[in-house]
C-alpha cells in the first residue's frame, strides 16, 4: 500500500507531494513494516507497526531522518507508547537528547519520561547522567530554569516571560505546587502544571450531546452514507470550538452539519498550562451508521 502525503495529508497528487508512505505485510500476522520517502527517494522514516487503519500504532524500533539522510531519532515503541531508551540528533547527526521511557507506567504522578543525556548546539552537555542544570528560552522570550536530579525535575523551577511567570515545586519528578504571577500582579495558585480541556460532565456527556443535535443530511441518508468522521479542532482559552480540521470526508453534506454541531456546542472547561488558560487542539470522531 502506498499513500502520498502533502503537508501532513493526504494527496492524489503524485508528482507533487512531501512524502510517501509504504506499508508491508510481514511474516509475523499482525505487523507491518512501514517505510516513507522524501520525493527525491532519501528515507524519511523506518519503522514497525501493528495497525494502519484508521491510525498508526507504532511497536518496536521507530527511524527518523532529515532531507539530508541523517538519522535524527531512534526511537521505541510498544503498542503506539514510546518505551526503553528513545535518541534524538541534531541535522547534522550529532546527538542532542537520550531520555528512558517508563515502560510500565506505573509511577502515577511521576514523569514518565527520564532525562538521562543533554546536549546542546555547540556541544555542551547540560544533563550528564541525569544531573545537570536546565535552562532555555524560546523564540517569543520565554525563559525556564530548573534542576535535574537522577533524571527528573527536582526542587524549584522558573518560568519568566513578557506577561507571565510562575515558580513551581518538584520533588523527585513529581509536581507538587505551582503560582503564576499575571502582568498586573495578580497570582494563579495550582495543583496541577497540566489540564487538558474538558467538555463539562465528560466525554461521554459530550458524544450524547452530538447524538441528540447532530441531524444526518437528507443527502447523505439517501446515498446511505455510513462510516466515523476524524476532526481537529481547537478548543480556545474562552471555552469555544474553532478551527475545524476534517482528516477524511464522507461528503454529502456530512462536514458542515458536524461544523454546525460544533459551532452551537457549549462552551468547554479550557486546557490550562501553568493554571492559565490556552489554546488546546483536541481530537474527536462522530460515528455515522445508518440502521
Amino acid at each position: 500500500m502506498v499513500t502520498y502525503f502533502k503537508k501532513g495529508m493526504v494527496t492524489e497528487n503524485k508528482s507533487n507531494y512531501d512524502y510517501r508512505r509504504v506499508i508491508e505485510e510481514t511474516d509475523t500476522p499482525s505487523l507491518y513494516r512501514l517505510y516513507e520517502f522524501y520525493p527525491d527517494n532519501t528515507e524519511k522514516t523506518l519503522a514497525s507497526i501493528s495497525k494502519f487503519d484508521p491510525n498508526i500504532v507504532y511497536g518496536g524500533l521507530f527511524q527518523g531522518y532529515n532531507k539530508q539522510g541523517v538519522l535524527t531519532s531512534k526511537v521505541n515503541f510498544k503498542n503506539g507508547v514510546l518505551v526503553g531508551e528513545c535518541s534524538y540528533y541534531y541535522d547534522n547527526g550529532k546527538l542532542e537528547n537520550v531520555f528512558l521511557y517508563d515502560e510500565q507506567g506505573n509511577n502515577p504522578g511521576k514523569q514518565q519520561r527520564k532525562w538521562v543525556t543533554g546536549i546542546d548546539s555547540l556541544g555542551n552537555q547540560f544533563i550528564k547522567d541525569g544531573n545537570g542544570l536546565y535552562k532555555q528560552t524560546d523564540k517569543g522570550g520565554f525563559t525556564e530554569e530548573g534542576n535535574y536530579v537522577n533524571g527528573y525535575k527536582d526542587g524549584t523551577w522558573k518560568g519568566t516571560g513578557i506577561k507571565t511567570s510562575y515558580e513551581e515545586v518538584y520533588e523527585h519528578g513529581v509536581f507538587k505546587s505551582g503560582t503564576s504571577t499575571l502582568a498586573d500582579g495578580n497570582q494563579i495558585q495550582y495543583d496541577k502544571m497540566e489540564q487538558q480541556p474538558e467538555f463539562k460532565g465528560g466525554m461521554s456527556e459530550f458524544y450524547k450531546y452530538l447524538g441528540r443535535n447532530y441531524k444526518y443530511p437528507s443527502e447523505a441518508l439517501r446515498n446511505r452514507v455510513n462510516g466515523r468522521l476524524y476532526i481537529t479542532f481547537v478548543v480556545e482559552k474562552d471555552g469555544s470550538l474553532t478551527d475545524y480540521e476534517f482528516k477524511n470526508s464522507l461528503g454529502y453534506g456530512t462536514q458542515e452539519e458536524a461544523v454546525r454541531v460544533l459551532n452551537e456546542c457549549p462552551k468547554w472547561i479550557p486546557g490550562k498550562q501553568h493554571g492559565i488558560p490556552v489554546r488546546v487542539k483536541y481530537n474527536i470522531n462522530i460515528n455515522l451508521a445508518q440502521r
